[in-house]
């Protein structure tokens, strides 16, 4: 893995893709790149439950869950713009 430069919220985010079936300004799945080659992910939070499945999870780092359907749009849209791959 990546080491990610900086501390906390020094980066800069910006818009990638959002859930293909989100509407208006409500919240909805997203994805953001950031300046620093990393990801910030917008998703549903869950509970501790879900947190008893987690590898390893550190005192610092959050867990959500995103949707299949958001999770294909991403993959699709960084793959053709990263390797040229159309997977559509």
């Amino acid at each position: 893995m990546d080491h990610i430069p900086g501390q906390g919220d020094d980066l800069i985010a910006t818009f990638y893709i959002k859930d293909p079936d989100s509407t208006g300004s409500e919240g909805c799945e997203t994805f953001y790149e950031t300046d620093r080659r990393s990801w910030v992910v917008q998703g549903k939070s869950r509970g501790p439950q879900v947190a008893e499945q987690l590898v390893a999870l550190a005192d610092d780092e959050t867990y959500l869950e995103v949707s299949g359907r958001t999770m294909d749009a991403f993959v699709r849209k960084y793959v053709k713009e990263n390797h040229g791959v159309d997977l559509a």
